[in-house]
């Protein structure tokens, strides 16, 4: 049985509600040319306040570094 193994991709986020810094795996990221910023296939979900908008995290230094490799990748 070949089965095909679901994209993950995890993104360090703060949370701008309570500053918690957290891991979160939002799936497949797209880059729609049309948008300034990614889609997520996931919700981004703050373990402590629950399902966010993007305009209520912020990227830390470690998932802006996480996102480019995941944009640079697809470009190869």
């Amino acid at each position: 049985m070949n089965m095909r193994k679901k994209k993950q991709n995890k993104l360090n986020f703060i949370c701008k509600k309570c500053r918690n810094e957290f891991d979160c795996d939002v799936g497949k990221i797209s880059f729609p040319i049309e948008e300034n910023r990614p889609r997520f296939e996931k919700n981004i979900v703050c373990p402590r306040c629950g399902i966010l908008s993007m305009d209520e995290v912020e990227l830390t230094e470690l998932g802006q570094t996480q996102l480019g490799a995941v944009f640079f990748a697809e470009l190869e």
